[in-house]
């Protein structure tokens, strides 16, 4: 459901062109202590981030998009809702492909996936408004990380994506927010995670993100907890917890964040 006020169609209309970062920071989107990402890594890090050649299935133009070599990733450490700390380079800061012609940006897994009407909005709403002069640094930086997230947001709502596949956008930006120690960015974006997530939950077929239904009704409670509403978070981990088909490990998570939750409130 989106307000009419901050409906990302109507800002289109003042121009694509006058995008930036935190232009949808007020859009109604859906119908531990962390270590720094620097502090593990290679440090010649640039050397790792190279030019991917792909089409892009909005326009057909062969554009390159930033990617990191494999070998290049480094893991540090998982939070509860499932983000993941990398060193440098991150692999996070490049999750989103942008045709720089166009305007079309999504998540790598989904860049690909527009059907013909889906092509059809974008080329109307986005394309049409789109001015292509924008070039990035061979690094990304949490900014940039974040610009390029919510350009894929604006993508996917315009296009009438998935509840899933927003929610999993927002979830995305939350994290990139925490990187930056951004606390109300990274819960307004968890919020409207959560939102989508709900929504997908009681409408879409499962898997839905590639998580089975423990594993998102376990997602729905952290993301519950992380933003204070103790009571909806323990209601989804007994969900869980009393779920026949929940895989041993998401019950232990479940169970650790209930625990977790009832020392917090003593």
């Amino acid at each position: 459901m989106t307000s009419a006020n901050n409906d990302p169609a109507h800002e289109l209309s003042d121009g694509i062109s006058h995008f930036e970062p935190g232009n949808l920071q007020d859009t109604d989107i859906h119908s531990r202590e962390e270590k720094s990402d620097k502090e593990s890594g290679h440090p010649n890090a640039e050397n790792f981030v190279y030019d991917r050649k792909v089409e892009c299935p909005v326009c057909f133009s062969n554009i390159k998009v930033k990617a990191v070599k494999s070998s290049a990733v480094r893991i540090i450490s998982r939070d509860s809702d499932f983000m993941t700390h990398y060193g440098e380079p991150n692999p996070a800061y490049y999750d989103v492909w942008l045709c720089t012609n166009c305007g079309y940006a999504a998540l790598s897994n989904k860049f690909d996936n527009v059907s013909d009407l889906q092509r059809k909005l974008i080329k109307e709403k986005i394309s049409s408004r789109w001015v292509g002069d924008r070039s990035y640094p061979n690094l990304y930086t949490p900014d940039i990380a974040i610009e390029m997230h919510q350009l894929a947001l604006l993508n996917a709502i315009v296009k009438e994506a998935r509840e899933s596949d927003k929610a999993m956008i927002c979830l995305k930006t939350a994290w990139l927010y925490r990187l930056k120690k951004d606390e109300a960015g990274e819960k307004r974006f968890l919020q409207n995670a959560l939102e989508g997530f709900i929504n997908a939950f009681e409408k879409e077929p499962f898997p839905v993100c590639g998580m089975d239904g423990a594993t998102l009704k376990y997602l729905i409670g952290e993301l519950y907890r992380r933003l204070g509403d103790t009571s909806n978070a323990l209601l989804w981990f007994s969900r869980v917890l009393s779920d026949r088909n929940a895989k041993p490990k998401i019950k232990d998570m479940a169970r650790d964040q209930k625990d977790l939750i009832r020392v917090s409130e003593k």
